[in-house]
């Protein structure tokens, strides 16, 4: 299965695409379950360390090549909806 799967995403990055989208999906659903016992300021340190992650992990695919492209954004909006998620719940306390 990981074979097809690899295949089908050879155009976006291959293995590397496969395994980035399952950390990011994991790592959302993590966070989700996790987000009402994380503090303020965990939280807000949560959005500096996917910011950076983000930031480093992007550039890093890009320089890979144009066929990493779609790895790259993925990275990206997975950064940012990690920054939307715990802002979200640091309003929702106030």
């Amino acid at each position: 299965m990981i074979d097809s799967l690899t295949q089908w995403a050879a155009p976006y990055g291959g293995a590397l695409f496969v395994a980035m989208t399952a950390l990011a999906v994991v790592s959302l659903a993590a966070l989700w379950h996790l987000r009402p016992r994380l503090s303020g300021q965990q939280l807000r340190r949560m959005m500096r360390v996917a910011a950076l992650v983000a930031l480093a992990g992007s550039w890093v695919a890009m320089q890979q090549g144009e066929q990493y492209l779609a790895t790259a954004l993925l990275i990206l909006l997975w950064g940012i909806l990690v920054g939307i998620t715990c802002a979200r719940e640091i309003a929702r306390r106030r």
